[in-house]
């Protein structure tokens, strides 16, 4: 084991009591996205506290703090969300929420637990640090906006940041392993929305009327076929309509004017991605053409793939076996991350899950539950991983 390493596990030891007290009180304080004042608040304490630089980059919840290392060297950006979801908790929790109807339900409590952890430790630390650490906490990440958001108002510049490491923590992988996959992690996140135009009347006398009805639903059916006969059986992809609204307001006998149908798109590579939007319009147009109505469709791109670097992965294994934390490889996940806005200018990145699950401890429930629940024992090891992923990096790229 290195010096470093050494020194990293020890100050995880010395300050969990620390990184309990935190997690415990943000847990307690959740907010919505966009609406973290609070959170950004407490973070901004416990950095300055430590000396830790506070970036103002024009964003009102957030916060970006600058750790200057000893000598000049490459920037190494952490990140963390900090928003919380409109679910009422049911969690077995001796701090529960003390927000009525909300909660900390996919655990990003614990993501900026482990980066206050992390920043706690390279601070102490700081006199070994051959660059600097730039600490991200991201509003809004559950709406898919606060990392496009903070992209746009240049946290990655200033100083530049040369490489980036993410975490989140995960309900399938046990407390003390760290998963670590080589390449895409989790699937592109797109939203596709249906509009068919017909001509509505009474339901008993169909052949007056022009029904959207049956257009879309010979529509869903097709778009079931674009993953079995058009993508590789070697890549994968998903095609889920989710939502079909129609004749709301009216009773059971009238045919509507129009069909709307909302659904999500999910695949690990653009040239995927492209190959089903290019087969839901030509299938829209083609069927709705073929039952006499009038068919338009939206694909919309709203997350990439986190893919993680190949470059990071020996330096990613590294940190976590470091830290005395057990790497796993992990089935990819088709869940989206707005991290992968934060790669899109060309940064390298590199995407941990920190395993949360204990049956013991009731840790078992998927994110989004109301009895979703983290097993605290996992902050010291998400602050030990990042901030041994600061070491490993800067090391990886002075090379």
């Amino acid at each position: 084991m290195s010096e470093i390493a050494s020194e990293v596990q020890q100050l995880m030891k010395e300050f969990e009591p620390d990184f309990l007290e935190r997690f415990r009180h943000l847990h307690q304080i959740p907010e919505m996205s966009f609406e973290e004042y609070k959170t950004t608040a407490y973070i901004k304490e416990k950095l300055s506290g430590w000396g830790i630089e506070i970036q103002d980059i024009g964003s009102e919840t957030g916060v970006i703090g600058l750790l200057t290392g000893a000598s000049e060297g490459p920037c190494i950006g952490l990140r963390a969300d900090i928003d919380a979801l409109p679910v009422k908790e049911e969690a077995s929790c001796p701090y529960p929420s003390k927000t009525e109807g909300m909660m900390h339900a996919c655990g990003h409590d614990t993501h900026m637990a482990s980066l206050l952890g992390a920043a706690q430790i390279l601070a102490a630390m700081r006199e070994k640090i051959k660059g600097s650490v730039k600490f991200i906490f991201q509003p809004a990440e559950e709406v898919n906006l606060g990392a496009k958001k903070f992209v746009k108002l240049h946290c990655l510049e200033n100083p530049k940041v040369d490489a980036i490491f993410g975490i989140h923590n995960s309900p399938e992988i046990p407390v003390g392993t760290v998963a670590v996959k080589n390449g895409p992690l989790m699937a592109s996140v797109d939203r596709i929305t249906f509009t068919i135009k017909g001509k509505g009347g009474h339901g008993g006398i169909p052949q007056r009327n022009v029904d959207p009805i049956v257009a879309a639903a010979a529509i869903i059916q097709a778009a079931q076929t674009i993953v079995s006969r058009n993508v590789s059986p070697i890549d994968s992809a998903v095609v889920s309509i989710c939502n079909v609204r129609a004749g709301e307001g009216t009773t059971n006998n009238v045919t509507p004017d129009e069909v709307k149908m909302y659904g999500t798109v999910r695949a690990y590579k653009e040239e995927t991605q492209k190959l089903v939007e290019r087969r839901l319009t030509e299938i829209t147009k083609s069927i709705s053409e073929a039952y006499g109505c009038e068919g338009s469709f939206v694909y919309l791109y709203e997350l990439a793939a986190t893919v993680n670097n190949p470059k990071l992965y020996d330096t990613a294994y590294k940190a976590v076996t470091g830290i005395g934390a057990t790497p796993v490889d992990p089935a990819p996940s088709t869940g989206g991350e707005d991290f992968s806005d934060f790669l899109k200018g060309g940064v390298p990145g590199f995407f941990y899950w920190l395993g949360t699950r204990n049956e013991e401890k009731d840790c078992v429930y998927s994110w989004h539950s109301p009895r979703f629940k983290a097993d605290e024992d996992c902050i010291a090891i998400g602050a030990g991983t990042y901030a041994m992923s600061v070491f490993e990096a800067i090391e990886t790229l002075k090379k």
